[in-house]
């Protein structure tokens, strides 16, 4: 008659205490909660229950950070940082103001006033009635300023430094140059590149002048600078 094995009560005890943690679930590992934005914001600040919401994106505050505003019709909240499982942000995953956004994560409170949901799981989204059509350019508070104005003073001061190339004078060509440039988180101009060009001596002067330009006040979010995207154009005439 064969004996039967003995185990050590400790190991016994170690085993039971292995099956309980492998039949627990990680908090990750478990069923998100569907709730509206309205009952996600009216949580306790102490729920950590795993939510998540649906809603329209009524504003992009920063597309490299995945920072926007999603809307279901009960709040809006705001979601600082959205990542999908393979670290793809809201420009590589094609998210737009206008689609309808789900996104999975914890209620968190930010500066004691400000409810949000930190570093969200991207699960999905829809393109809105206008998706095609609408720019992925951060919506910032204060928009960058050139000596206490705008775009427009930006453009004189590119025309008072531009010099007619003499080979296009010469052969009299004329034409628009559309560029387009970055203010960047210093002010600095960033980035520059012709979108429309009229003949490469006249997109070589321009190129050469808003690259040295002076800097800017830098566009701003929360408070804090962000990277802006600018657009002008110049007009190469025979009275240039």
């Amino acid at each position: 008659m064969m004996k039967p094995k003995l185990i050590p009560a400790g190991l016994v005890l170690l085993l039971s205490l292995a099956s309980v943690c492998a039949a627990a679930p990680s908090a990750s590992a478990q069923a998100p909660v569907k709730k509206t934005v309205g009952q996600f914001l009216n949580m306790s600040d102490s729920d950590t229950t795993w939510c998540e919401l649906t809603g329209v994106v009524n504003r992009i505050r920063n597309n490299d950070k995945g920072n926007l505003y999603i809307d279901d019709g009960t709040g809006v909240v705001l979601i600082y940082g959205v990542w999908d499982r393979e670290g793809r942000g809201i420009i590589a995953l094609d998210v737009r103001k206008g689609d309808t956004l789900t996104v999975r994560g914890h209620r968190s409170v930010y500066d004691k006033r400000v409810i949000e949901m930190k570093g969200a799981r991207y699960v999905s989204h829809s393109e809105g009635p206008d998706h095609a059509n609408v720019q992925r350019f951060d919506e910032i508070d204060v928009q960058p300023s050139f000596r206490g104005k705008g775009l427009s003073e930006f453009s004189k001061w590119v025309s008072r430094h531009l010099k007619y190339p003499s080979e296009a004078s010469a052969a009299h060509i004329d034409g628009q140059v559309v560029y387009e440039f970055l203010v960047g988180y210093d002010g600095s101009v960033q980035e520059v590149r012709i979108v429309q060009g009229a003949h490469p001596a006249l997109d070589a002067e321009v190129l050469r002048v808003v690259k040295k330009a002076p800097k800017w006040k830098p566009g701003k979010v929360d408070g804090h600078p962000v990277r802006v995207k600018m657009r002008s154009a110049v007009i190469f005439s025979g009275e240039f």
